[in-house]
Order: C-alpha cells, then sequence, then structure tokens
C-alpha cells in the first residue's frame, strides 16, 4: 500500500518517521511538512535530517506556513533548538534539499494517482487544504492515521492536545468530507511510555547513528525533569506504529467532532462516549495499547536503523 507522511518534525515525528520507513506493506511516496512543533523551515530541514539519517529515499515537500484562520502555534521553546533538541549530537545536515512543487499540490497529484493511506503526525493542515481543492478525492484515501486530539483532558490547554489545537478548522473539514480516519489521541499514547533504559539500550549499539539517536531520546525523556529524566509519552510513534503492529492496539467505531468555539476548550475533540451512544460512528479511535510489546518493537527498529 502507498503511504503519505505529514508531519512537523521535531523528536516524535523523527521516530515515526523511522518506524514507518520499515514498514514492508507500506511504500512512501512522499512525505510534506507543515508548521507545528516549530517553524516551517525548521520541520522541512528536520524531515530532510531525518530521511539522511534513516538512508530514507523519498520526496519531501514543504507545505502549509500557516494554520487555516489562526496564527500559527509552536512548541518551539519546549523542544529545544530548531525543535529538536538533544542532549549532544545533531540529526545529520541533509545531502538534497526540498521537492520545488508544493505539498498541497503533490499531495493532490498522489491521490490522483490511486488508493492512498496517510500518516499524520502534525496539524492537518495540508491534508485539508488539499482536499477543499479536490474534495473528489476522498475516495482515493484507504485511511488516514492521526495523532492527535483526545477522548480525555489535553495537554496544550487542559481541553486540548496541540495538534488539534494548532489547526481545528482542518480537522473540522476532514470530518465534514467524511474522511476515513482513526485518531491516535492522548488517551492512547499516554499508554507508550519511552524510558531511560531505552535511551541506554539504543546506545549500546555503539554507533554514530545510536549515539544520535539517544541524544535526542535522552533530551525528550528530560524535558520536565532536567536532571534525573522520567518517562514519557510516545506520541506521534504510537500512530505510526499501527502501521507495523495493528495486532498491539484496540480500535473501536466512535463519534469525533472537534471544537471549534469554546473559550476554554477550542481544539477540544468531543467524542461520543455515552451509554447508550446518541451519535453513529464518523471516524475511529484508538483507545488501547499495549504499551511495552509496542516499545520492544520501536526499540528493536531504532536499534537496528543505527547498526
Amino acid at each position: 500500500m502507498r503511504l503519505w507522511i505529514d508531519c512537523d518534525t521535531g523528536f516524535d515525528d523523527l521516530i515515526a518517521i523511522g518506524i514507518a520507513a520499515t514498514a514492508k506493506d507500506y511504500q512512501i511516496v512522499g512525505i510534506s511538512t507543515v508548521v507545528g512543533n516549530t517553524t516551517l523551515d525548521n520541520t522541512t530541514t528536520n524531515t530532510l535530517s531525518a530521511c539522511e539519517l534513516f538512508d530514507l529515499d523519498v520526496p519531501v515537500y514543504r507545505g502549509a506556513a500557516r494554520p487555516l484562520a489562526q496564527a500559527p502555534q509552536t512548541i518551539e521553546g519546549l523542544l529545544g533548538e530548531g525543535g529538536m533538541g538533544t542532549r549532544g549530537r545533531k540529526l545529520p545536515k541533509p545531502s538534497r534539499s526540498e521537492e520545488k512543487t508544493p505539498a498541497i499540490i503533490a499531495l493532490i497529484e498522489a491521490l490522483e494517482e490511486g488508493p492512498l493511506s496517510i500518516l499524520a503526525t502534525g496539524p492537518l493542515t495540508n491534508l485539508a487544504m488539499a482536499l477543499n481543492l479536490r474534495p473528489d478525492l476522498v475516495r482515493n484515501i484507504k485511511e488516514l492515521v492521526f495523532m492527535g486530539g483526545s477522548a480525555t483532558s489535553g495537554n496544550h490547554t487542559a481541553a486540548a492536545e496541540f495538534n488539534t489545537y494548532a489547526d481545528p478548522e482542518a480537522l473540522a473539514v476532514l470530518i465534514e468530507l467524511e474522511v476515513p480516519m482513526i485518531m491516535f489521541g492522548l488517551n492512547l499514547t499516554r499508554q507508550v511510555m519511552i524510558q531511560l533504559e531505552h535511551e541506554d539500550q539504543v546506545r549500546e549499539v555503539g554507533t554514530e547513528k545510536a549515539e544520535i539517536l539517544a541524544d535526542h531520546i535522552g533530551f525528550y525523556l528530560r524535558l520536565v525533569e532536567k536532571e534525573k529524566g522520567k518517562p514519557m509519552a510516545l506520541h506521534d510513534p504510537s500512530a505510526a506504529a499501527y502501521l507495523r503492529w495493528p495486532e498491539c492496539f484496540k480500535v473501536e467505531p466512535m463519534h469525533i467532532e472537534v471544537e471549534l468555539a469554546g473559550k476554554h476548550s477550542r481544539g477540544a475533540t468531543v467524542c461520543e462516549l455515552r451509554v447508550p451512544r446518541k451519535a453513529e460512528a464518523n471516524a475511529q479511535l484508538a483507545t488501547e495499547a499495549d504499551g511495552e510489546k509496542i516499545m520492544e518493537h520501536v526499540i528493536e527498529v531504532l536499534k537496528k536503523a543505527a547498526s
């Protein structure tokens, strides 16, 4: 199956790209970038560097620098320099450049060619813009697997997860167009935790690539507790892991809407959890994950990529 990755590459997008790059059932045909974790310039450079690190020969397209209806949101101050903080070694400098074709056009062309799965790990601006131009191409989206939203609480605000807060109108467009989607929200990603021992396991490989990956893992683990570090949820890689190891997840039909107007709840995803449910499903929601097994798989992938 052909796969398109849409991302705002910071640390967890980096790991998600590494996971997707080794998914045997998928052929990555393109990667688009979007403002989100950091500026569009940074997410594009970081994506090219991620491809360099994982020896991934895939075209990278520059996408939207702004959300559909609000000022750009970033969390660069939290994630370190360029949105890609490290304890030491930086990602390799890209040996090639982004494509000249804008991401929106490239995504439309990829959809015109036939069925396409999409992994989205940032705000959904690019896909919403493409489908606003060509809503007929929804028919060629096999599935949209996206990290965003939450069936419980938020992280950027008390109610909203960052990706959906950064461009809630984009998600609203995709819901209105009935894009077949699976949401991997905070309720799921908080079940998949990366820990200090995982940093050590990757570093033990002993190569330059292993040191680079371990230094970035180490920075992420120390976002909250600078000295000792603490386990952290692995957000974007959880969505990518579903492409590789779907047996590790429970997914169920769900009615999902996104709040556009709330003073305290803008960007929140509202999931129909009442019993009995009052609205028909319009999406799927990932609800359970075997976090320990997923982390075993993820570390195995990273160690292999670093060897």
